[in-house]
């Protein structure tokens, strides 16, 4: 009870950090492009981390696990391939950004630098959950991507230092850094390193690594272009100051998400896993799980139906107040995706992996498709549109198979 405590606690007021970052930079901006700006950066390092990882972990995971004697060669094997994947991907995605403009030149080391710990630090707090000590994985996810907007916070209002974009990313990456290098010296603790000595990478292990994590990446990887390939989008048909006002709006349905996974998904989950033999007791807890996601994400969208029209009149920017339309598609959107989470669940338990990731692919190609053509025309809320019926596909996708296949 105590760790599941402590765990939404850590997770609650990491949200509430972000959330209140973007509140501080909406409102005191003077318009709506420094949201824009920084709603690139976080979007670029959020797909970045993911390409980099390539969900190695979830081969690692299971062979860390299984072995008591062999878990530092296990991460070392892992580094040597993010190693790889950084001398590859890194260069080849900054090319394709700055080329593109998605992103000023003048963040590119910054950005590089924030990739890399962010990166690094994820993989950490996947160790460590691993290693069964979530409430030390969720603490440093505070100190990484919550407590630097504290320090923004202090540094306009106390110190009364005027709106810097590139000091706040700045403030970001040196306490991602920190971050990493303090709670990489709690894990030598944690698995007992006495000293570290220079291994070869061993090329077989990280080619069977390769081969399994495919399946899932792309499966997630497709799932990350619907989330965030819009922004760029936006950006690319209009400007940053219409990629500001849809973070803006993100920023709530995000936390709606990321709460409902938390306090019941998260929960459930491991308990579809351990009573799938059991048919009636494996389709009571997946009926609770879905009248659970039901009711918990109707009561936070209405209850953000209720508080957000007045914290856009807080922020005071006329184009997040204008495109409040876009806001509610939005919410529906993220009721879906909850909901299907349940048929995600179900697939997974199953071992049906493959109907997950031609779910999120077929909902990929749909987004893009959708996006090229409603952006231009719709904007925004073009975008909301796009999302709305991709999660939707994916619902409609996974409820079937997950109904069509075997208990």
């Amino acid at each position: 009870m105590k760790t599941g405590f402590y765990n939404i606690f850590f997770r609650g007021i990491t949200l509430i950090s972000k959330f209140i970052f973007i509140i501080f930079l909406g409102k005191y901006s003077v318009d709506e492009t420094n949201l824009g700006i920084y709603g690139l950066i976080a979007t670029t390092i959020a797909l970045l981390i993911y390409i980099i990882g390539f969900d190695y972990y979830i081969y690692n995971t299971r062979e860390i696990l299984n072995t008591v004697n062999e878990k530092i060669e296990r991460i070392k094997n892992q580094l040597y391939f993010h190693l790889l994947a950084y001398l590859i991907i890194i260069p080849i995605s900054f090319f394709l950004i700055f080329k593109l403009k998605f992103i000023n030149v003048e963040y590119l080391w910054l950005l590089l630098v924030l990739v890399i710990s962010e990166h690094l630090g994820q993989e950490l707090y996947r160790l460590f959950t691993t290693l069964e000590k979530s409430i030390i994985a969720n603490m440093m996810l505070f100190f990484r991507s919550g407590l630097w907007a504290w320090c923004v916070i202090f540094d306009f209002f106390i110190l009364k230092n005027p709106i810097n974009l590139k000091k706040y990313i700045l403030l970001w990456t040196i306490f991602s850094w920190l971050s990493f290098l303090v709670f990489i010296l709690l894990l030598k603790k944690v698995i007992k390193i006495s000293k570290l000595t220079f291994s070869k990478p061993n090329w077989s292990w990280i080619k069977a690594g390769v081969k399994t994590s495919s399946v899932f990446f792309i499966g997630s990887l497709s799932f990350l272009i619907i989330q965030f390939s819009d922004r760029f989008m936006i950006d690319y048909f209009f400007d940053k100051k219409l990629v500001g006002v849809y973070t803006t709006y993100a920023q709530f349905t995000n936390a709606i998400d990321i709460f409902t996974f938390s306090v019941i998904t998260m929960v459930a989950y491991p308990k579809l896993i351990k009573s799938f033999k059991d048919t009636k007791k494996y389709n009571k807890i997946k009926s609770q799980l879905f009248k659970h996601l039901i009711l918990l994400s109707t009561i936070l969208i209405l209850l953000v139906c209720l508080i957000a029209p007045y914290i856009f009149n807080f922020l005071g920017k006329e184009l997040i107040l204008n495109e409040i339309n876009t806001f509610y598609i939005l919410l529906v959107s993220v009721f879906v995706l909850i909901i299907s989470n349940v048929y995600h669940y179900d697939l997974y338990v199953k071992k049906q992996d493959n109907y997950i990731v031609k779910a999120a692919f077929i909902g990929m190609l749909l987004n893009v498709a959708l996006n090229m053509f409603l952006i231009p025309k719709l904007n925004i809320f073009g975008a909301a549109i796009s999302t709305l019926v991709s999660y939707t596909t994916i619902l409609i996708y996974k409820l079937y198979f997950s109904k069509k296949s075997p208990e």
